[in-house]
């Protein structure tokens, strides 16, 4: 069995082709979360509407490749890649609701 790269995102541990997905009942869902260019993470859950396995997989591989196209914006994984340690987003400053920033208090 070879294993072909491609451009999509792929976790460091592909041991599990099912990674990202659950089934509820019959029917697949993905979930996975982004970290956006801002600094923010974005959460996705959703239905991919299908029973079979093979389709679900097709379906989450196309929606994790839309959404790594979006500029600066990366997956979130809860392992470190043995490529290396990802760079943590720049966080965008914190603002209070009278539109100033707002400062930690100090110990």
């Amino acid at each position: 069995m070879t294993h072909e790269r491609s451009d999509r995102p792929i976790p460091a541990s592909s041991a599990n082709p099912d990674h990202h997905l659950w089934r509820n009942g019959r029917v697949w869902w993905v979930a996975f979360t982004f970290h956006t260019h801002e600094g923010r993470k974005h959460r996705v859950r959703r239905s991919l509407a299908t029973f079979e396995a093979r389709e679900a997989r097709a379906k989450r591989d196309a929606l994790l490749a839309q959404y790594a196209s979006r500029p600066g914006w990366t997956l979130a994984l809860r392992f470190v890649p043995a490529r290396g340690r990802r760079e943590p987003a720049p966080r965008a400053p914190r603002v209070g609701l009278d539109g100033f920033r707002v400062q930690p208090l100090s110990a």
